[in-house]
């Protein structure tokens, strides 16, 4: 891994990886340069070699308070005062989570709303402290979802309880969030990354190369028809079933012993 990032701290554990959101002081707000900066992290990991999981949680009392506002008002003052048409938005942050090909676990330790509920979206489980607030805020500060939270928050808690959620930018509680399915667990803050831990290494003693499969099919999954699915799900499954990682797991199972796979 290539030097550490001022906004976002990393840390190897093996088979299984940590990212820190790391401006507490601001309840680690995405500025430009966060954004940029987490954007390139998660591109080095991406091409990390045996790396089965990983989580992400925020430094401090705070997941994610969204997008830093000052930057935002800074933003706004530079295209008025320019004018004319301002460059494209960019969703590289989204893109950049949603490509990791291995399972990432949020483990929200406080507030995300706004960019950090976003980035909550794009991980594959979401678990959260008793106190962890949760909000779809981009209305409050005139602005429309983004970080494919327009994609993803309809197909995790439903359209309807998303339009609520987004049109009256309301916040909510761990709760709530659990009954509406955003978040699997409620966990108590000094267990919580324990917990995610062990999450992370119970997806890690797993085949490798079926676990990366099993989470393409699901994305895959929410994007396309029935026909698709079905056709992608033979190319995964015959894709496994060549995979060094079936005959290790056929064998130790037959065998009564344990696995070791290798993730080819």
């Amino acid at each position: 891994m290539a030097e550490q990032s001022t906004a976002v701290h990393w840390n190897r554990e093996n088979e299984i990886g940590i990212l820190t959101l790391d401006r507490p002081e601001s309840m680690n707000a995405i500025t430009l340069e966060s954004r940029q900066e987490l954007s390139d992290m998660l591109g080095q990991i991406g091409r990390e070699k045996d790396l089965r999981a990983v989580i992400i949680t925020g430094a401090g009392k705070a997941f994610s308070a969204g997008g830093d506002l000052e930057t935002l008002a800074s933003r706004a003052r530079e295209f008025r005062a320019r004018g004319g048409a301002r460059e494209l938005f960019s969703n590289h942050m989204a893109r950049a989570l949603l490509d990791l090909d291995m399972p990432v676990i949020a483990a929200i330790n406080g507030p995300a709303v706004g960019a950090g509920l976003a980035i909550t979206l794009a991980c594959d489980l979401r678990i959260a402290v008793p106190g962890a607030r949760f909000g779809a805020v981009s209305t409050r500060v005139g602005l429309s979802p983004e970080y494919a939270t327009s994609f993803l928050l309809p197909r995790i808690v439903g359209l309807t309880k998303a339009s609520e959620l987004v049109l009256t930018a309301r916040l909510f509680d761990a709760p709530e969030a659990l009954a509406m399915g955003l978040i699997g667990e409620i966990v108590e803050a000094d267990e919580l990354m324990t917990r995610a831990r062990a999450l992370a290494h119970q997806i890690a003693a797993l085949p490798p190369v079926a676990v990366r499969m099993a989470k393409q099919s699901l994305r895959y999954g929410l994007d396309c028809t029935l026909t698709q699915a079905l056709s992608y799900e033979e190319l995964a499954e015959s894709y496994c079933l060549t995979s060094d990682d079936h005959v290790e797991a056929i064998d130790a199972f037959l065998h009564k012993r344990k696995p070791s796979f290798t993730g080819r």
